[in-house]
């Protein structure tokens, strides 16, 4: 059974019988004969293609639907980490340009994140004109509060 048809099967099935049900569910005998049509067509599309699977297809089917819940599975995990990664790096830019700005300073960021499952900045590139006394005391907040030690951080 190619799941693909099958489901728009259903999804079609589902239409017709709520556009039938619609137009004619809300009057009197002539309502309730249509819902209940509607409701033997609607269990019919989902129910008769089972019956005609043989066992064979059922475990190809198995298989079909463990690949595919796989695969879906890594792509959301794949997603899941590519928003949190853009939120961190996000943060920790913003916290980086706050406390640049309290400095009276005005800075690029870039952040690198480590390739943990769950990420974590592992490094930064910050460029702008900063006097020494400034860029180490903002080197030190970032060591300090997000945990990039100094080597990891490359002023330009």
């Amino acid at each position: 059974m190619d799941m693909g048809k099958y489901l728009l099967s259903v999804v079609t099935a589902a239409l017709l019988c709520g556009i039938a049900t619609s137009l004619l569910g809300n009057k009197g005998a002539l309502g309730a004969a249509v819902k209940l049509i509607a409701g033997i067509y609607m269990t019919l599309s989902i129910v008769a293609p089972w019956g005609q699977l043989r066992l064979g297809e059922l475990a190809d089917l198995k298989d079909q639907i463990l690949s595919e819940g796989d695969r879906l599975t890594l792509s959301g995990q794949n997603a899941a980490r590519e928003a949190m990664a853009e939120s961190i790096i996000a943060s920790t830019r913003a916290y980086i340009l706050d406390k640049a700005e309290t400095l009276g300073v005005e800075l690029t960021v870039e952040v690198m994140l480590d390739d943990s499952q769950i990420p974590v900045p592992a490094g930064v590139r910050i460029r702008g004109n900063i006097s020494p006394y400034n860029r180490e005391k903002l080197s030190s907040i970032i060591e300090r509060d997000l945990g990039i030690p100094t080597e990891a951080q490359i002023w330009m």
